[in-house]
């Protein structure tokens, strides 16, 4: 029997049982299970990839070989630290279970062979392309990292179900997302822009994820103990107001553009605010669609910059979607008026999963992305 091309590796009846289901959910044909305590071990030679669903540097792992892709499944936060060990000791990409497709699997599969023939390269080249691929490899890493400060996994609350699809156009990307629970029964989300690319602005969206992890632990400690409350509109001017002067006091050459949101889950509210971003969002709400408004200026150009708030109120269902302006480059239109009532028809029609839009905006065309493209959607369940 033909060994699988990628095998998961399973230390508990826990793991198997979760490895198992994500087989089940997502009729994966490629992987095969491997317990590391029962099963024979050799046939990881065989493999072009393995599956982990959890990584410590302290654990007894086999050494990757130079073709071979190491893939950390998993839907929960993993620790920055954990990160950087797995990439360091030779781990290649992060996925949550939600990814994981034959299809995917076959393009990491192809792309080992790839990475092989490059390391082999190496044995009789030039110091110059030594240290040109030491710098590419730790741009590859210093982007993976950044990947691991975007949710893991999509977050599901009893009313919503808010997911993202990140798509950067090299190792590193200016495109930036987040989104969590905060408060009783509220969840802030954001898109952030960053302008340029490259490990300038990439530096950028790290600067942001920890500047807003601040606010909101400075946020709920100055409760004294009761839960931090975000009311609506004020205090999503707020925190872009506070970012904005963040990006200032930093003098980063670059501006941001954002959009950043908050819902109220129990009185069905938006709040949001947009900080020179376009594309606009779209909100499908109810039987009807239409553009969000614009405006503001982007992060980082002038400090106390003010921001307007806007506010209203969500029916039976809705789905909002973000979209960076990378978007403008594959969606079809000759102009931007054209573009955006595009971009509106497909928010009113679209009911598939995050990862879908992009191939329904593409017409299923295979598509080089130029610039970092990111979807955010925010819907009802």
């Amino acid at each position: 029997m033909t060994s699988p091309r990628f095998l998961w590796l399973v230390h508990s009846a826990a793991e198997r049982a979760q490895a198992e289901a994500c087989l089940s959910a997502n009729t994966l044909t490629t992987v095969d299970i491997l317990d590391v305590e029962a099963d024979d071990s050799s046939r990881l030679a065989g493999c072009a990839g393995v599956l982990v669903s959890q990584f410590a540097p302290t654990d007894p792992w086999p050494e990757p070989s130079h073709d071979q892709v190491w893939i950390w499944v998993s839907d929960t936060a993993r620790s920055p630290e954990r990160v950087a060990a797995f990439f360091a000791w030779g781990g290649r990409t992060l996925m949550a279970p939600s990814e994981l497709t034959d299809a995917v699997l076959g393009s990491l599969s192809a792309s080992r062979f790839r990475r092989g023939e490059e390391d082999l390269s190496l044995t009789e080249s030039s110091p110059a392309q030594w240290e040109a691929s030491e710098i590419k490899r730790e741009l590859l890493l210093a982007g993976q990292v950044q990947a691991a400060i975007l949710p893991g996994a999509p977050l599901e609350t009893s009313t919503l179900l808010i997911d993202h699809e990140w798509r950067p156009s090299a190792g590193l990307s200016g495109d930036f997302v987040r989104y969590q629970r905060i408060g009783s029964g509220q969840v802030v989300f954001l898109l952030a822009d960053v302008a340029g690319h490259g490990a300038g602005s990439a530096l950028v969206t790290v600067m942001l994820d920890e500047r807003l992890n601040r606010i909101l632990e400075a946020r709920e400690s100055s409760e004294s103990g009761e839960k931090a409350t975000l009311q609506s509109g004020v205090e999503a001017v707020d925190l872009v107001r506070q970012l904005n002067d963040a990006m200032v006091e930093g003098a980063f050459e670059q501006h941001v553009a954002m959009v950043l949101g908050i819902i109220d889950q129990d009185e069905r509210s938006l709040d949001w605010v947009s900080a020179g971003h376009y594309p606009p969002a779209f909100l499908r709400n109810g039987d009807e669609t239409a553009t969000l408004p614009t405006g503001g200026l982007p992060l980082g150009l002038l400090k106390d910059a003010e921001y307007d708030a806007h506010q209203l109120t969500l029916r039976g269902e809705f789905r909002l979607m973000i979209f960076s302006d990378g978007v403008l480059e594959v969606v079809s239109g000759d102009s931007l008026e054209r573009q955006e009532a595009t971009l509106e028809a497909m928010v009113h029609d679209f009911r598939g999963h995050t990862h879908q839009a992009l191939p329904t905006l593409t017409k299923g065309r295979d598509v080089v992305f130029a610039d970092d493209v990111t979807v955010l959607s925010v819907a009802s369940r």
